[in-house]
């Protein structure tokens, strides 16, 4: 039988967006341009809600949205890279850090893209990861064993939450 115990409640959640959407905001505060990039379908739901953040606390700042599929496929959704100017600072998304490793794959295909400025930002981050993938803006940090694993539940945009398993 798996246990399950809450990490984050939907409430708590919620603010954990507004605060990572100001810690960004403070850190981008002269740009005009960012690039957020989302990983998969659960980093894509938090870049959603870290961009309406960012569109509320930066108004003169055009935020682009894309996304990366990173499977057996890798493929490019929404705003591609090649649509960006090389100088615009990238911020990947992700739900939660494991080993690094999916992070990893995309950090190298924007640096080898060109781009200037590369920051991360997970809701959640381990800390036994096998890749050296440093996380610039973290929710909430989770110390756990090798056989615990951290699950974002973002089934119900309603009710989101952060699991333990």
């Amino acid at each position: 039988m798996t246990t399950r115990t809450t990490l984050k409640t939907h409430a708590e959640i919620r603010l954990i967006f507004q605060r990572m959407a100001c810690e960004i905001a403070e850190a981008f505060a002269d740009e005009t341009e960012l690039y957020l990039v989302a990983i998969n379908q659960r980093g894509m739901a938090i870049a959603l809600e870290i961009n309406h953040e960012l569109d509320r606390i930066l108004p003169n700042c055009n935020v682009s949205l894309g996304n990366v599929q990173i499977s057996d496929d890798y493929r490019w959704e929404g705003v591609v890279p090649n649509m960006v100017a090389l100088t615009t600072p990238v911020i990947i998304i992700d739900d939660v850090i494991h080993s690094g490793g999916t992070a990893m794959q995309l950090l190298v295909d924007l640096y080898e893209r060109g781009f200037d400025t590369i920051r991360t930002a997970f809701l959640a981050q381990r800390e036994h990861r096998n890749y050296p993938i440093y996380a610039n803006f973290v929710g909430v940090s989770i110390a756990t064993t090798l056989q615990e694993h951290v699950w974002f539940n973002n089934e119900n945009p309603g009710d989101l939450q952060l699991y333990l398993i």
